[in-house]
């Protein structure tokens, strides 16, 4: 084997190495998020009926109103899930710029990802 060849298979491998390693921290990221929030939405929901009820004094004049817990847990989701897709969508462009034979792989995931 000769030794560009061998150079080129070695970096191939570090890239997809680090490809599936990026992949499997952003699915962990918003998979530990997901519990997170759905723990502290349990919890908070729960304090929630346990409190007594109590009216706001001119709650009704408010130009907006509050979101529930679920709908800010909701919301944060969102944006853990949009920022991980971010973060794949420059991990194939930045793997798409080396030569590689990864970088179909990395733009694949990315894909698959953003759907």
């Amino acid at each position: 084997m000769n030794v560009p060849t061998q150079i080129t298979e070695n970096f191939d491998a570090a890239t997809k190495t680090f490809v599936d390693a990026n992949e499997r921290v952003l699915d962990t990221v918003v998979s530990v998020n997901r519990r997170l929030v759905d723990t502290v939405v349990r919890i908070n929901e729960s304090i929630v009926d346990r409190a007594p009820k109590v009216e706001l004094p001119m709650a009704d004049k408010l130009p907006v109103t509050l979101p529930t817990p679920a709908e800010s847990g909701a919301r944060y989701i969102d944006f853990v899930e949009r920022a991980a897709s971010v973060n794949r969508d420059f991990t194939a462009k930045v793997v798409a710029q080396l030569p590689t034979g990864v970088a179909a792989t990395a733009k694949t995931k990315a894909t698959k990802a953003a759907k």
